[in-house]
């Protein structure tokens, strides 16, 4: 069966009833867009549905809400904003106040100030709890068009109390976040468009659920004619879905099941188990009803204060560094309570300054409950209940309305599917952690857990219960440590008698062949047996029967009382000694002996008793005794002159001599089986005690065998996934390097080759083949780089070049090597990149010539030509300035122009400190 938790809707013979009306409570949460679909579903509500509704939006705290007034104008219902202490009346609309959080009890609506800072505030979630708590099966959560995860939360809430949950259609949202995100966390029981929504809520108000949501069905299946029962439906889905929940309390299956009645809008049993025939989703679906999970970060925070107080801070103290802490989950939905156990012991172990081994085992039935675990993301009105110092410390924010925990959380805890009441369970536990579980199971299940989890803890391990459980008939393997908080601690160094792991189906042995035909022979030989031979029996040397053998009844009767195979009990009066005697005599001499006796059966008959050893090859401690009529008449009625019964030609002297040498050697057996008896017993007490010890070796060994077990099936699942994770970044990384088309080579330290892009291979002839070899094996297919020397420099020195390199083709490459740096900032090797630039060095030699040429044409022109830059300085001339004016480049090159008088240059003067004056002393002219 499934081990998930479920609703805690058994606390109180009116738990799913709901309180403050007779009639469903709808609460509808929006936010971006909301007034819009607000409006188009409240048009399409009949103004007489008969049941009240109340609008939970983000509203600005510093802005006075017009949605009242606006809403208004679109229904014909009454729209009031809610004030403190105002009833939930039918028929009408409430709409919350600005700065207030909403809350619901008993039917009346509370305002109160909000705890959280401004941008953490959830109130539509902080409302859809309430209103679960409240209201139970009445309670309708509707969620509508906005921004973020607002909503999400109370919507599980709203489903484990047995209510119904409905999200707007995404594709008819103006903003779909909030629909989404609420049908993603599984918690939707329908997704509509907002005017489609109340025909579902009428149809839901309707049915007998909502009024009666704990029916009287059925608990074993309809054998009388009444039709189906709950046992069918269970039967069905162990058959179409796999999960066994017989062992869930039925009341709380009733309720479930009667729920997806109500959903499915169906008043009779056999109706809804047809639907479930034929309908794998119906069945999927109230699988996911009967696992929902109930579990928070820190959830009842007085009772994770004491296990903190009592159990972890005492364990860390005492544990040496690097001594390994282990902790199991059973049972644990999506994660929130192992990570909240291996936040509290990261914080310890942090106090303490001790680096522990700590290792979290977290189970579940539910695949789907895993995944989500596994992905540690969790919304943000989940996470925000938290201190402000966890979530800094704990958490990273992906996004406004999401966080993840951080790899050191997540990496502690181990996730695996587990049966509980089916698979083996872990070994060796400080802890294990099993809230709110065996509330929602029958009392055999309870016990079988208790003993699993007592089996699974180290002596003087923990066990941690939710608060409305207890170990119960269990007391005796766990003491208590904390009554109030449900901390127990297990006692006793062995485990539990009551655990049983022989679950396995036992195989027959192999069937019986058909027995072969008789032989004549033997037809022959059983025959004459049953003609000639005496009334037998054959007996072991504790005159147990093995086999009787023709009509014994003459000599052998059942005694009154238990039946017995004892042939001394079984022998008629009279016998019972005579037969004793042979047998012993056999045995002592191994030959057969013949005693004659006499026995009373309505008259006194005298008889041959033969006691034979068997010596055909089988059991030698085998004796065969026969009885055989003697011929000797006895008379029918003894009389008195023979001695009131004695049997004529038999002497009383040699009666009671044999009688005496029987007695004696009676209690000479007896003597000497006593003695044999008490060395036997010493013999078998120093056995036990070494069995003892060796059973108690074996199942310690048993258990460190099982726990490695799970724990390399969980590791292994663990590496499977991290396997498919490393594929994938392997195929991310080479579609990027092969998509931008860079020859990118990688090399350890050794300077082998690791990995290479295909590119690569237009400068190294190079298969897949070639990974692992040295690259100085080959030859590379550019010039004047120097690859080797270069890797070399990168590894030992960590030493960052470039290089231009010229391939065998012609293209040119910029070769760059950079030591190749691991995430821990280690150096494995190098990294070689040639980028290609042989279009940058074609397009910087057409820029070459293009100012080559432009050059030579000016110098072809006769006529003196000067270049100045913008502040009048020569940059160049030509030859015929030159030899116009007698002036050589170097004299020009940067000059001011106006330094040139009448041809000549006219040095700047200097002042008396020697400093140049810039400005030329005489007219500035050509």
């Amino acid at each position: 069966m499934p081990n998930q938790r479920t609703a805690p809707e058994s606390r109180g013979s009116d738990a799913a009833e709901g309180v403050g009306g007779a009639f469903p409570i709808v609460g509808i949460g929006m936010s971006a867009g909301g007034l819009e679909v607000a409006t188009a579903f409240l048009n399409a509500m009949p103004t007489d549905s008969g049941m009240g509704f109340v609008i939970v939006q983000h509203l600005d705290p510093t802005r006075e809400s017009m949605l009242a007034d606006l809403l208004s104008r679109e229904t014909a219902m009454p729209v009031v904003q809610v004030e403190d202490g105002m009833r939930v009346e039918p028929n009408r609309v409430h709409i919350i106040v600005p700065a207030k959080t909403l809350l619901i009890c008993g039917g009346i609506l509370r305002l109160v100030e909000p705890e959280e800072p401004r941008g953490q505030r959830h109130p539509i979630d902080k409302f859809f709890s309430a209103l679960a708590e409240d209201q139970k099966a009445k309670a309708i959560a509707i969620v509508l068009s906005g921004a973020g995860s607002n909503g999400t939360a109370g919507l599980a809430d709203v489903k484990q109390a047995g209510g119904m949950c409905i999200a707007q259609d995404p594709k008819t949202a103006k903003f779909d976040s909030m629909p989404r995100h609420a049908i993603a966390s599984g918690s939707v029981d329908l997704v509509l468009a907002p005017e489609k929504m109340p025909e579902a809520l009428l149809r839901y108000a309707r049915h007998s659920y909502v009024h009666a949501p704990r029916p009287e069905m059925a608990e074993g299946p309809g054998t009388d004619g009444s039709g189906p029962g709950l046992d069918d439906v269970l039967t069905l889905l162990h058959a179409r879905a796999g999960h066994d929940f017989r062992q869930y309390k039925h009341n709380t299956l009733s309720r479930r099941v009667h729920r997806r009645m109500g959903l499915a809008q169906m008043e009779k049993l056999d109706d809804y188990l047809a639907l479930l025939a034929r309908d794998t989703e119906e069945a999927g679906a109230l699988v996911k009803d009967l696992l929902i999970h109930v579990t928070a970060f820190f959830r009842d925070a007085e009772a994770w204060d004491a296990l903190d107080r009592e159990v972890i801070t005492p364990m860390v103290e005492k544990a040496e560094r690097g001594q390994s802490i282990r902790a199991w989950v059973p049972a644990c939905s999506t994660g929130e309570e192992a990570y909240t156990i291996a936040m509290i012991l990261a914080e310890r172990c942090e106090s303490a300054s001790k680096d522990l081994a700590v290792k979290i085992f977290a189970t579940d039935a539910a695949e789907h409950h895993l995944s989500a675990a596994r992905r540690a993301t969790f919304p943000g009105s989940m996470v925000e209940s938290l201190t402000a110092e966890r979530i800094a410390r704990f958490f990273d924010k992906i996004d406004d309305n999401y966080y993840r925990l951080k790899p050191a959380v997540r990496e502690t805890v181990l996730f695996a599917p587990q049966n509980l009441l089916k698979d083996p369970p872990y070994s060796r536990m400080d802890l294990v952690s099993c809230r709110n579980l065996l509330i929602y199971l029958e009392p055999a299940a309870q016990q079988k857990v208790l003993s699993l989890a007592h089996f699974a803890l180290r002596e003087d391990g923990y066990l941690f219960l939710g608060n409305a459980e207890t170990v119960g008939q269990r007391d005796h393997l766990f003491a208590s440590v904390s009554k109030r908080w449900r901390i127990y601690r297990r006692v006793g160094p062995a485990r539990s008698p009551a655990i049983d792991f022989s679950q396995w189906p036992i195989r027959d042995g192999p069937t019986r062949s058909m027995d072969a035909r008789p032989k004549l022979a033997d037809i022959a030989l059983r025959s004459l047996a049953e003609r000639f031979a005496p009334a037998s029996v054959l007996i072991d040397r504790n005159y147990r029967v093995l086999h009787f053998h023709g009509q014994t009844g003459d000599y052998l009767t059942q005694p009154a009382g238990a039946p017995t195979m004892d042939l001394l009990a079984l022998a008629r009066e009279g016998l019972r000694l005579t037969v004793r005697s042979a047998v012993r005599k056999s045995i002592e001499d191994g030959e057969a002996v013949a005693l004659r006796a006499a026995f009373k059966s309505g008259t006194i008959h005298t008889v041959l008793v033969t006691a034979s050893p068997v010596r055909d090859g089988t059991d030698p401690g085998m004796i065969l005794v026969s009885f055989a009529k003697d011929q000797v008449a006895v008379s029918k009625t003894p009389s008195p002159e023979a001695g009131g019964g004695a049997v004529p030609g038999r002497d009383l002297e040699e009666e009671l001599r044999d009688a005496r040498d029987e007695m004696r050697v009676t209690v000479e057996q007896y003597e000497t089986t006593n003695e044999e008896l008490t060395a036997a017993n010493e013999e078998v007490t120093s056995v036990n005690e070494e069995l003892q010890a060796t059973n108690e070796e074996l199942e310690s060994s048993k258990e460190e065998l099982q726990s490695l077990n799970e724990e390399l099936s969980t590791i292994n699942a663990q590496l499977d996934r991290k396997i498919v994770e490393l594929a994938e970044a392997g195929n991310d990384l080479r579609n990027l390097l092969k998509g931008n088309e860079v020859a990118t080579i990688f090399l350890d330290t050794e300077l082998r080759i690791k990995w290479f892009s295909p590119a690569i291979r237009t400068l190294f002839d190079l298969i897949e083949k070639d990974v692992g070899r040295p690259i100085a094996n080959f030859t590379q297919k550019f010039a004047v780089g120097a690859l080797l020397e270069k890797a070399k420099a990168a590894v030992e020195q960590l030493a960052t070049s470039e290089q231009e390199v010229i391939a065998d083709d012609g293209r040119c490459f910029l070769l760059r090597v950079l030591p190749y740096r691991t995430r821990d900032n280690r150096i494995a090797g190098a990294v070689a990149t040639f980028i290609d630039i042989s279009d940058l060095k074609s397009t910087q030699a057409g820029i070459a010539a293009a100012r080559d040429y432009a050059e030579a044409i000016v110098e072809t022109v006769r006529n003196p030509l000067l270049a100045l830059s913008g502040d009048l300085r020569v940059r160049s001339a030509n030859s015929a300035f030159y030899n116009t004016f007698g002036i050589s480049a170097a004299d020009t090159a940067g000059r001011l122009v106006y330094d040139l008088v009448d041809g000549q240059w006219n040095p700047p003067s200097s002042d008396a400190s020697g400093r140049i004056n810039p400005e030329p002393t005489t007219d500035r002219r050509l």
